[in-house]
């Protein structure tokens, strides 16, 4: 209840919150599917081996378990009745001072007929296409200034320039960390692999080496683990954030990938808090540095983020694709 409450928060902020209902469901809907083919494959051993147990884990709760206790009736009142009626409650106070006489279908009938008239790729010069986001081919420049001397005020409250600085750039660029950001996406792909491999090791049933007399083959998919499940979740909701724009038409910008990057970086947090655990030492290297790389990265382009001064030169290093600009 509690979390369609805030998926209705999120959707009445703007409507790609919704993304994180849509995650939420399909880790929801993917549960029962595994639920759903164990019980299946346990049925057909049944069926041909009827005086032998089943071997269907029961004790310990996995998420497995959890998330099959949801029925329909819990979906339906906790993730569309409740955040309807969170989003609906959330426009209150705007129709109460709204003087255009317009009702709550009304605005929404409207706030749709806006992202229509929006325009497509030739609508802004920083539109961007969906699938270029991951690489972060196009970030928004917000702010471009160049000072001629050092005695021209510079457009941003800072520190006086030194006398032999010749002209100076401040420019101000909405784009990530970009270590971290191609990281992160390297790191959701690599998540996507392994929850691949897992898939295929899981409809694979077989008998150990050594078989005990009468003994049935297990599905492995009722071994999944924490770090599966938490794959599954991340994977599932970057896709859920990312694959709606597919269908989109209307200008987009990088920033509609921010929910999708949530879960990028996740999945890159997972995969080096593992080798910075791992007992082989090349592993914990390889985690290190990252986190050094990621950390030099943040402070090069921290100008481009607070709008600092450049020279040409320094800007131009920090401008690594044509893109860019």
């Amino acid at each position: 209840m509690l979390s369609g409450l805030n998926f209705g928060a999120s959707a009445a902020i703007k409507w790609n919150g919704l993304g994180f209902l849509l995650g939420a469901g399909l880790v929801w809907v993917a549960a029962w599917l595994l639920h759903w083919l164990r019980l299946n494959r346990a049925g057909e051993v049944s069926d041909h081996s009827p005086n032998l147990p089943l071997n269907l884990p029961s004790s310990p709760r996995t998420p497995l378990h959890n998330l099959t206790q949801l029925h329909i009736g819990h979906v339906l009142f906790c993730w569309v009745a409740i955040p309807a009626l969170t989003y609906y409650v959330s426009w209150l106070p705007y129709l109460h001072v709204d003087q255009s006489g317009q009702d709550f279908w009304d605005l929404q009938t409207t706030t749709l007929d806006y992202h229509k008239r929006v325009g497509g790729l030739n609508a802004h010069p920083y539109c961007s296409l969906w699938f270029t986001w991951p690489l972060m081919l196009r970030p928004i420049a917000y702010f471009y200034k160049t000072s001629r001397s050092v005695s021209e005020l510079p457009p941003v409250v800072g520190p006086p320039l030194p006398t032999h600085v010749g002209s100076v750039i401040y420019d101000v660029h909405a784009m990530g960390n970009p270590l971290l950001w191609w990281f992160s996406t390297a790191a959701i792909v690599l998540l996507f692999g392994l929850l691949i491999q897992q898939a295929w090791q899981g409809l694979t049933v077989g008998k150990s080496a050594n078989p005990a007399p009468n003994s049935l083959p297990r599905l492995n998919i009722s071994g999944l683990n924490t770090y599966s499940w938490i794959m599954l979740y991340l994977g599932l909701n970057w896709a859920a954030n990312l694959l709606p724009w597919l269908r989109v038409t209307r200008c987009a910008f990088l920033y509609h990938y921010m929910e999708s990057l949530v879960f990028a970086i996740l999945a890159l947090a997972l995969l080096v808090d593992r080798w910075l655990q791992s007992p082989l030492r090349p592993r914990r290297q390889l985690g290190w540095a990252i986190l050094a790389v990621v950390l030099l990265a943040f402070a090069f382009w921290m100008p481009l983020y607070l709008g600092l001064p450049l020279s040409p030169i320094e800007l131009q290093l920090r401008r690594w694709l044509p893109s860019w600009i």
